[in-house]
């Protein structure tokens, strides 16, 4: 094979993660389910502090257990190494990753069940996929239009039985609110996967986890003096505090550690593609701990959207690997 062959295949390789080692699956398949827990845990959570005040309890715990462990392995030097050639991708996944994305996802558990916010906030795949599509046009661009439709079908499904409440109740408008929460959320999350694989190519995951959280520190502070402040969360339960606790460790420390192992390795729509796997995990842990019921609505939603979702990575995964081996492309 001449030299022009091999750096193609490498730059196939390096595309669909062909050698990416089986930790990097492990790893973002645990980051999914952790993530699916989200929903459940932070719907009392809010509702006993605040969106606000648990996005700050997150952010801060996330920064309380990484930081310690990089300085450990590398010492501080290498932590501000990273900052240094960093800072401008770690501030941004900070604020969208760290801060708007989880302050979005956690506000809209105010309006909607665990298991609905869970599904919509969720759809980020999607975003992320019809985004690389515009860069690497699919073969079949039906597929990606087919998928999206049906995984907007899904959407609706989802809040529908809210919406045919009596107006005067308030329960559309409350769930509209919702729904344009959580779907602004999973429009950061794409935004931020985007960002976040294009920094960790060349850095180190967990340094940049733990900064990206140190940095969104400040601005959530700003917003928890301005919004009820810190005594919420002082005089909450001891059940409650845990659950803030597991929401910062779990849910933040250790999920965007893992997931930021597995950008580094894999493109940002392979790597979506994982997280396929917090809706459904999502709605059969509300169902669990929280007793939702689960719908027909919520079964057929939830299921048009993994659908919908799988075809529109099908037909855009196609397009870039139609043009790796054959045009010098940058990696998305």
């Amino acid at each position: 094979m001449d030299g022009a062959g091999r750096s193609s295949l490498s730059r196939y390789d390096r595309v669909t993660g062909l050698r990416a080692p089986w930790r990097v699956y492990v790893a973002l398949i645990l980051a999914s389910a952790l993530w699916a827990s989200l929903y459940t845990a932070g719907k009392p959570a809010v509702a006993a502090t605040g969106a606000i005040q648990v996005t700050l309890c997150r952010v801060v715990l996330a920064w309380a257990c990484l930081a310690p462990l990089v300085i450990l392995r590398g010492g501080v030097r290498s932590l501000l190494e990273q900052l240094r050639t960093h800072w401008r991708g770690i501030v941004l996944i900070g604020l969208l990753n760290f801060a708007a994305s989880q302050l979005l996802a956690l506000s809209a558990l105010n309006f909607l069940p665990a298991s609905a916010s869970g599904v919509l906030n969720n759809t980020h795949p999607l975003w992320v996929a019809i985004g690389t599509a515009v860069f690497f046009p699919p073969r079949q661009p039906l597929l990606l239009v087919g998928g999206a439709a049906v995984a907007l079908m899904g959407v609706v499904l989802v809040f529908l039985p809210d919406l045919t409440f009596d107006s005067s109740t308030g329960g559309a408008t409350f769930t509209s609110v919702g729904v344009a929460l959580s779907l602004a959320g999973s429009g950061v999350i794409a935004l931020g996967t985007i960002i976040g694989r294009r920094v960790m190519r060349n850095s180190d995951p967990l340094a940049i986890a733990a900064l990206a959280s140190g940095a969104a520190i400040v601005p959530m502070s700003i917003l928890t003096l301005a919004s009820g402040g810190f005594a919420p969360i002082f005089d909450a339960s001891g059940g409650i505090k845990a659950l803030l606790v597991y929401l910062g460790i779990g849910c933040t420390a250790m999920n965007f550690a893992l997931w930021y192992y597995g950008l580094k390795y894999l493109p940002a729509a392979a790597a979506s593609a994982f997280q396929y796997l917090i809706a459904p995990i999502g709605v059969a842990i509300a169902a669990v701990f929280l007793r939702e019921a689960l719908t027909l609505t919520l079964l057929l939603g939830t299921l048009c959207i993994l659908i919908g979702l799988a075809a529109t990575q099908i037909a855009m995964a196609r397009g870039i690997y139609a043009v790796v081996p054959t045009r010098r492309s940058r990696l998305p």
